[in-house]
């Protein structure tokens, strides 16, 4: 699926690999990190990104800007010269690459379950359920239980400095052995945000590739 192979390249390392279930995983654990999302209304920031092979060789760098508003709305756009632009406006999740001149349009119900990067957007998802989440400090490790859609597995790390909200790392193992780490950096939290961050209007002359 396309869509999880860009979430993969653009989502977010520390030296722990999430490969297998984190060993002590609990609902209090869960209900923790619910906890200090459910403090989180906006948030903005720029990022560095490393994706790292299966060998741990380095394979991509990208530098770009995010923005979310819980729930269910989503900016994320990666600079040149691989700039690419996904949006998820409540009810779609738009992947556009002006590389390829192609948007590739999703359900976003159905994109959630997919990714546990767009878990953040909202705490009252059912897809929650198919997760194991483990607390360790200011990191939360989310793993996907055996039944899930996804075989892809989300860590968390939150600020040192006691703000809850301020999540500064986030990593994303695509369960084939890509690893990719973002860094936050800028971090602005819950201050209002122009809601044409989270519109997208389909270019002239640009292939649509509807998957709904």
């Amino acid at each position: 699926m396309k869509l999880l192979k860009y979430i993969a390249a653009t989502a977010a390392c520390t030296t722990i690999y999430l490969a297998s279930a984190p060993v002590g995983a609990t609902e209090a654990d869960r209900q923790a990190l619910l906890k200090r999302l459910h403090d989180l209304t906006t948030l903005r920031a720029d990022f560095s990104q490393q994706v790292t092979d299966i060998n741990g060789e380095l394979v991509q760098q990208l530098h770009g800007n995010m923005a979310l508003s819980r729930p269910n709305l989503l900016h994320w756009q990666t600079d040149a010269p691989d700039e690419t632009l996904m949006i998820a406006d409540g009810e779609n999740l738009w992947y556009y690459n002006p590389f390829v001149e192609q948007v590739t349009v999703y359900d976003q119900t159905n994109a959630v379950s997919q990714s546990p990067l767009l878990l953040l957007l909202d705490g009252e998802s059912g897809a929650w359920q198919q997760y194991d989440v483990k607390a360790e400090g200011n990191s939360f490790a989310l793993q996907p239980k055996p039944n899930a859609d996804s075989s892809q597995s989300l860590q968390l790390v939150f600020a040192e400095d006691g703000v809850d909200a301020a999540i500064t790392r986030i990593i994303l193992d695509d369960g084939q052995g890509q690893i990719s780490t973002i860094n936050l950096e800028n971090v602005v939290l819950n201050q209002a945000l122009s809601e044409s961050l989270f519109q997208f209007e389909i270019p002239d002359g640009v292939d649509v590739d509807d998957q709904r």
